[in-house]
Formats: C-alpha cells, structure tokens, sequence
C-alpha cells in the first residue's frame, strides 16, 4: 500500500503558477540590476566621448589661433598668397579636429543599453513555463 498521496491537478497548477510568478519577479529584479549595469556603462561613455569632443574643440580653436598667425605669416614670406595661405592652414585644422570629435561621437555610440540577458533569459523561463503548463 502506498500511504502517499499524489497531488491533484489543482494543486500541480498552482504549484506551477506560483514558481513562474516568483521566476517572473526574480527576472524583474535582474532586469532592473542589468539596466542599472548598462546604465552606468553608457553614462561612462558619454562623459568619455564628451570630454574627448571638448577636448578636440579647444585643440581646433588654438590650432586655428597659432597655425593661422604663424604658419600663414611663413608662407605669405614664402610667396604663397595671402588667401591661399589661410584656406591651407584652415582646412588642415579643420581635418584634425573632425578626426577628434569623429572619435569622441564614436565612443558615445559604442554602449548598447538593451538587457540582452535579461530578455534572453525571459524567454527561456516563457518557453519552460509554458511546457510546464501542457
């Protein structure tokens, strides 16, 4: 004789039902702590990509400054017109400093914030509470 009793299907359901909603929130707790993660990732990269862009603007303007005063001045000497001196010194500044802000633009761009484990993970508790349920 077995003195056990087998569970109804009642109370399997509500077993079920009730470990998926502490599953559910124990990803929602993760989800949370994923996207705090990713949070301070991008908000480390922004001040990153920030700061390199500031840093390129002020090395554009004294490259514009210093450049144009004395380089312009050597190739006016040199015999180079004076407006085609400037637009000489002006676009090579120019170039150096889109390199820089280029790279600090890309630096901001380079975090994801999307919870990929998270979500992954939710899929996977989906797909398993769902067979437990058929």
């Amino acid at each position: 004789m077995n003195t056990q009793e087998r569970p109804g299907v009642v109370t399997l359901v509500t077993d079920a039902l009730g470990r998926s909603a502490d599953l559910i929130q124990t990803e929602i707790r993760l989800a949370r702590v994923e996207i705090g993660e990713k949070a301070d990732a991008l908000r480390t990269s922004v001040v990153s990509g920030l700061v390199m862009m500031l840093v390129g603007t002020v090395f554009i303007i004294g490259a514009v400054i210093l450049v144009l005063q004395a380089v312009v001045a050597a190739l006016i000497e040199a015999g180079v017109a004076p407006a085609l001196a400037i637009l000489i010194v002006a676009g090579g500044s120019a170039l150096g400093g889109i390199i820089v802000l280029l790279a600090g633009k890309k630096t901001i761009g380079a975090i994801d914030p999307t919870p990929t484990r998270t979500i992954t993970s939710l899929q996977s508790d989906a797909r398993m509470a769902k067979e437990n349920l058929t």
